[in-house]
């Protein structure tokens, strides 16, 4: 029969190394240095190895003692990992969530729904549309805005850097750019004003014969061959292709994604998409 190893005793044993001894240990810990010894003595019975050897006048752990300590981490942190996602899917409440089009579509469905799934019992409301009318209505309207923001702006945790290309069909043989079609949001998007003020300072002609408040719409007529767009690479569509080969198209700027939390007390379910969707959106 396996014997069961209690985690105070593993939680012991960890605080004996990470204090620097017995002594140490058990005034972090508020235990006598009799009572640290007991619990070394009862967690070697369980393991039936030595797991500390004297080195004059310290203790100090022994190769098996040294093997148990990685294990008892892990051990700890699932443990504790596992009680706090119990305490978290108890977590009611509704989180208000303002993005911008393109990550609502390509990237943000696969995150939240990783979350609802950890947390039921919490409401995620999203919102998409221009990162500056999102800000805006930050407080009012929303809990969190996922924004897309040129390098460098104040406000808000950045999450990661993304780089902008013009981009067109990947199938499509790319049309004359003596005077650049463009398939754009409305005037008020930042990608609008970029590809504009970029291809005006380069003395670039150019013609908008797309236009929709719909970022999905948007790329679907520059995949389809009707025009160049402007895309972020993390969140482009499969069918598009970047244009940083053609040295005819001046560069864009950079961007960051930074995530903007509304002032004052947050609830706990907002803590909560908070903390995930910093961790999901670093990490891609």
């Amino acid at each position: 029969m396996k014997k069961n190893i209690d985690t105070d005793l593993l939680r012991t044993f960890v605080a004996i190394h990470d204090h620097g001894g017995f002594i140490k240990a058990g005034n972090g810990l508020g235990r006598s240095q009799s009572a640290i010894s007991m619990q070394m003595k009862r967690l070697e019975e369980i393991c039936e190895t030595s797991l500390f050897v004297r080195v004059g006048r310290k203790m100090q752990f022994t190769p098996q003692g040294e093997k148990l300590l990685s294990h008892a981490r892990k051990l700890i942190l699932m443990h504790d990992q596992a009680l706090d996602s119990l305490k978290q899917s108890d977590v009611e409440g509704i989180a208000r969530l303002g993005v911008m089009g393109d990550y609502a579509t390509n990237v943000l469905p696969s995150i939240i729904s990783a979350f609802l799934d950890e947390h039921p019992n919490i409401e995620v409301e999203i919102t998409t549309g221009f990162t500056t009318e999102l800000i805006e209505k930050l407080g009012s309207d929303f809990d969190l805005v996922l924004a897309t923001q040129q390098i460098g702006t104040t406000g808000g945790e950045v999450l990661k850097l993304e780089t902008t290309h013009w981009a067109y069909a990947t199938n499509r043989e790319l049309p004359p750019l003596k005077e650049v079609p463009l398939a754009l949001l409305p005037p008020g998007n930042m990608f609008r004003e970029w590809a504009l003020k970029t291809l005006d300072d380069a003395g670039m002609g150019w013609r908008i014969i797309f236009t929709s408040t719909s970022i999905a719409a948007v790329e679907a007529a520059a995949e389809a061959g009707i025009a160049l767009t402007v895309v972020k690479q993390g969140s482009k569509r499969e069918g598009l292709r970047l244009l940083d080969d053609l040295e005819e198209l001046p560069p864009l700027p950079g961007t960051e994604i930074a995530l903007h939390t509304a002032p004052g007390v947050i609830s706990n379910a907002t803590k909560l998409l908070k903390q995930h969707l910093k961790k999901q959106v670093s990490d891609l």
